[in-house]
């Protein structure tokens, strides 16, 4: 299925990894500002990637362990007006090296977080959704050696086990600087979280709350402003 944003198309019926409202809000409020690279972990379908390319002037890599995944990502890049800017590689994080020799000044991902949750019939679904092959301390362990000194790490994460990632990301020396905490309605507790994490200890990080829809089913300005730059209402 084709998903139409303002400045690009996203095709993602070979992703594991399918366009929805986690990247949609991820990729909308992750701030690359003026970096020079930008490293998409896990990719899926590149919809994270292509979000960082339209919001900076970045050199962006993505990596994903499904190859027909790449495949896709490397299809919407080629689609996209960005695609010189753009490169997408089947690889585990755990093997990575960054494919220019420089570290990365940003990363984003949306990382494996089910655990311990209902799995689907999909061993590939599986392994990208359910922290399998790559736990969330692999994740962050690995970050260090490719991230630049000053680099930033985005993610977002079930508010019901933030607390964990904000611990481990402090065991490998990133704390939290700034947070958005996501209702889908008034009155529901926060289901996912975004965070962006430096090396700088911060002691009152940022932190904001959104609701995406209110108690009509509709969008809230808080969501049409934050998506505003994406979404085609």
């Amino acid at each position: 299925m084709a998903f139409r944003f303002k400045h690009f198309t996203v095709e993602d019926d070979r992703s594991t990894l399918k366009v929805g409202t986690d990247a949609m809000l991820l990729g909308a409020w992750a701030d690359p500002g003026s970096v020079r690279t930008i490293l998409d972990i896990g990719t899926g379908c590149g919809v994270l990637a292509l979000m960082m390319a339209q919001k900076s002037n970045a050199l962006i890599d993505a990596i994903d362990i499904d190859q027909p995944s790449v495949d896709q990502a490397r299809e919407n890049f080629g689609k996209s007006q960005w695609q010189g800017r753009l490169t997408a590689n089947r690889c585990s994080l755990v093997d990575f090296q960054p494919l220019s020799g420089d570290l990365y000044d940003f990363i984003v991902s949306n990382p494996p977080y089910f655990k311990n949750q209902l799995k689907s019939g999909s061993n590939k679904v599986n392994i990208t959704k359910h922290d399998e092959g790559l736990s969330v301390e692999t994740l962050i362990k690995m970050i260090p050696p490719i991230l630049s000194p000053i680099g930033r790490l985005a993610v977002v994460f079930p508010y019901e086990n933030h607390l964990f990632f904000i611990k481990v990301c402090k065991d490998y020396g990133f704390h939290l600087s700034r947070q958005l905490n996501i209702h889908s309605k008034p009155g529901i507790s926060a289901g996912r979280t975004l965070m962006e994490f430096n090396r700088s200890v911060n002691k009152y990080p940022m932190t904001t709350s959104l609701i995406i829809l209110n108690d009509h089913g509709i969008f809230t300005d808080d969501y049409l402003t934050l998506t505003a730059d994406f979404h085609c209402f």
